[in-house]
Order: C-alpha cells, then sequence, then structure tokens
C-alpha cells in the first residue's frame, strides 16, 4: 500500500482535477443552454448511437452482414450479440443509417444494454483495484463513466470498445492469480477482445514479454479460433473476403484530426503544409509501433507496458474513434493499485485526469485547425505527453543498463 502519513496522493489529485472540470462543464451547459455540445457531439447527434443500432440491421439476415454496408467491418463474433438483439426486436426497430428512426423498443433495449455494461465495468474495477475499497472503486467509476470519452464516444456513438475494456479489465486481474482456471479464462477473455476488435491481440506480447511461451501459443490458437469460427453462420469465406474488403474501404479513406497518427498526419498535410498525405502516415504508424513495443520491453512497472500497448490500439489505427480511449482505464487502475513513490506520480495522475475529463468548452478556431475539438484534444495531448516520458523513462533505463 502507498504510505499512510501521505494526506493526498496522486489518486485524490485525480479526483479533485476531473470533479473540478466536471463542475465547470455542468456550469458551462447551464450558461449556454446546452448549445456547447453541438460542436462535440460527433456529427451534431444525427447518427447518434448508430455504432449499435446499425449493426443490428446489418445482421437481420446473418449470412449477408458483411455485404449490406461497408460499415459493417466488425469481425463477427461480436455479431452473435447483435444478431441475438435483432431477433429480440421487430424489424423495423432499427433503420440502417437513420437513427431518428429508432423505435422506443430498440432505445428501451440500449438503455438495458448500457446499464448492464456499467455494472459489469464496476465489477471489474473493483476486481482489479484488488485493495482499494468498494467505495474507492465506485468513485472511480463514477468519474470514468461521466468522462468525454464514455459519454461522448461509448455512449453517443453504441460502440462495443466498452465490451472489450471489460474483457481486458477482468484479464488482467485473472492472470494474476496462480489458479489453471484463472488462467486459461484470462487468455479466453483476451483472445475473446481481439476477436471483437482486433486491436487488443497486441496484449499478447505481454506473455511474451515475460517468456511464457505456452500461454502465447495458446492465446494464439484461442484468438485463431474465436476470429476465424464464427464467419460460418456470417457469410463463410466469401463473408471473410467481404469483412477484409470492407476493412480496407474504411481504413484507406482519407480520415483527419488528432484521433490517430495517420489522420493527424493527414490534417497536417492538408491543412497547415497543403500538400498531399502519400504514405508518410503510415510510415510514422509503423515507427510508432515499434518504438512503443520496444518502449514497454524497458519500463519496469506493469501499468507502463500496458498504458504503451494500450496506446497503440488507440493512435495506431488509420481511424480511431473517440471510444478507444477506453482502452486507458486498464492502465489507469493498474497505476492507482500500486505503491508509488516521488513526484512524477502527480504528473501521471493529472495526465490521466485530462484523459478522462468532462469537458464542453470548446473554441471553435481549435476545433477548425485541429479538427479535433478542445477535450478531444486535451485528451490525445495527455496520450501523447504520457508516452513521451515513458519512452524518455525507457531510455534512460537503458542506458543504466548500458
Amino acid at each position: 500500500m502507498t504510505d499512510k502519513k501521505q494526506k493526498f496522493l496522486p489518486e485524490h489529485f485525480f479526483m479533485v482535477i476531473t470533479v473540478i472540470s466536471a463542475l465547470f462543464s455542468v456550469f458551462w451547459l447551464a450558461k449556454t443552454g446546452g448549445r456547447c455540445l453541438d460542436t462535440i457531439i460527433s456529427g451534431g447527434g444525427n447518427d447518434k448511437f448508430m455504432d449499435f443500432f446499425n449493426h443490428i440491421s446489418y445482421v437481420r439476415e446473418p449470412a449477408k452482414v458483411y455485404f449490406t454496408s461497408q460499415h459493417a467491418c466488425f469481425p463477427p463474433l461480436i455479431y452473435f450479440m447483435y444478431y441475438l438483439f435483432s431477433i429480440i426486436l421487430p424489424a423495423d426497430a432499427t433503420v440502417m443509417y437513420d437513427s431518428f428512426a429508432t423505435s422506443s423498443f430498440a432505445m428501451l433495449l440500449y438503455v438495458s444494454y448500457c446499464v448492464f455494461l456499467a455494472v459489469l465495468l464496476f465489477y471489474s474495477i473493483l476486481k482489479l483495484m484488488r485493495r482499494k475499497n468498494v467505495e474507492f472503486s465506485l468513485a472511480i467509476t463514477l468519474i470514468v463513466v461521466i468522462s468525454n470519452i464514455y459519454i461522448f464516444g461509448i455512449l453517443e456513438r453504441g460502440n462495443s470498445a466498452i465490451i472489450v475494456c471489460i474483457l481486458l479489465l477482468r484479464a488482467m486481474e485473472l492472470r494474476e492469480r496462480k489458479g489453471l482456471i484463472a488462467q486459461e479464462l484470462a487468455l479466453l477473455f483476451i483472445a475473446m477482445a481481439a476477436a471483437i476488435k482486433i486491436y487488443p491481440a497486441i496484449f499478447g506480447l505481454i506473455y511474451l514479454f515475460e517468456k511464457k511461451w505456452k500461454e502465447a501459443g495458446k492465446l494464439i490458437l484461442y484468438g485463431v479460433l474465436f476470429f476465424f469460427l464464427p464467419f460460418v453462420p456470417f457469410g463463410g469465406f466469401a463473408g471473410a473476403l467481404q469483412f477484409v474488403r470492407n476493412q480496407i474501404i474504411i481504413q484507406t479513406e482519407v480520415y483527419r484530426g488528432m484521433g490517430s497518427i495517420h489522420a493527424f498526419w493527414n490534417q497536417i498535410a492538408m491543412e497547415w503544409l497543403h500538400c498531399e498525405p502519400k504514405n508518410v502516415g503510415t510510415v510514422f504508424v509503423v515507427l510508432y509501433v515499434l518504438i512503443a513495443v520496444l518502449t514497454s520491453l524497458l519500463v519496469k512497472e506493469v501499468w507502463k507496458k500496458i498504458f504503451l500497448l494500450s496506446s497503440i490500439m488507440i493512435v495506431a489505427p488509420f481511424w480511431s474513434g473517440r471510444y478507444t480511449g477506453i482502452y486507458l482505464l486498464v492502465p489507469l487502475v493498474l497505476f492507482i493499485r500500486q505503491k508509488r513513490n516521488g513526484m512524477i506520480n502527480y504528473v501521471y495522475a493529472g495526465l490521466f485526469a485530462c484523459m478522462f475529463l468532462l469537458l464542453t468548452y470548446n473554441p471553435g478556431e481549435l476545433t477548425r485547425l485541429l479538427a479535433t475539438n478542445f477535450p478531444s484534444a486535451i485528451e490525445y495531448s495527455a496520450i501523447c505527453i504520457m508516452n513521451l516520458i515513458l519512452m524518455i523513462e525507457a531510455i534512460c533505463n537503458l542506458c543504466k543498463k548500458g
């Protein structure tokens, strides 16, 4: 445990920043009559919740799911859930690309789904927190679920990234146990997370870092099974090929903003340098992934390794929605629960707070310049600064070894 003589701990600093931000945001909402949300909510809210409802529409004919739209781009495992919802709801309860046509039955299902996942999120945080009490875990959960990432990312989009986050939280706790069943469940949860969003496969490197070759082999096997077998009811081989085509279409579109390395380079090239982005962004992505993986080998604390690996899932995809920031909850919980010494931990806590703020203030000019709203710019800047600090620390560790 952290030294009890320390009254004001880094986690308290984290809470103070997030609570002050939330209070200011409520004030700003009241002052602007809610109009401040016009430039914060993606698309002005015209496609709200559609990462949930669209996929229910796509999968109403399971074998044709990947042929209904290029945006049917999730691996097939998650479509079992969406198919269940599609047969629960009346056929006209959801209309593809039309959020305003969503019926009250569908909205009730979505609310119930969100409540269920929020309870699972709290339970997962509580289990991974270990030495912290229930009240503290609840406080962290509340801070996260009122953050911009959660409200204007997870909830407003209706994205399944929250399911992946819960699976990773549980996997990180289970892998610390000694029991065989717990160890196998940890592998299964990571494999399932990877089969839902692909990028969580990066968590498999943890086992390679620890030289647990048998577990790494099992993880690969589970990952292959969870990824490929579900294609059988969802279009088979033809469906798998169409899935790849959909991915290529989505990933090769020119996105701009701070959401990922590639998109931010596009913004710099097109808005600031007035030139074509070409393939420079791809080179930056590859370099970042290599540096982040090597850095995660050199830092000592587990939360730092997990942060660097989690950051890859956020900034490396050519297109990265705001909801991906929820993955940083895993290193946040690991950071809060560990023993710490030194003022640098207050810097870490402050940066984590910037990632999980509720902030509704958004200067319009900055949005045009960065193609990203002000709260998102703070979140992504905090991620970059944290990465930079951890990479510098890794270089220092390497120099000491030399």
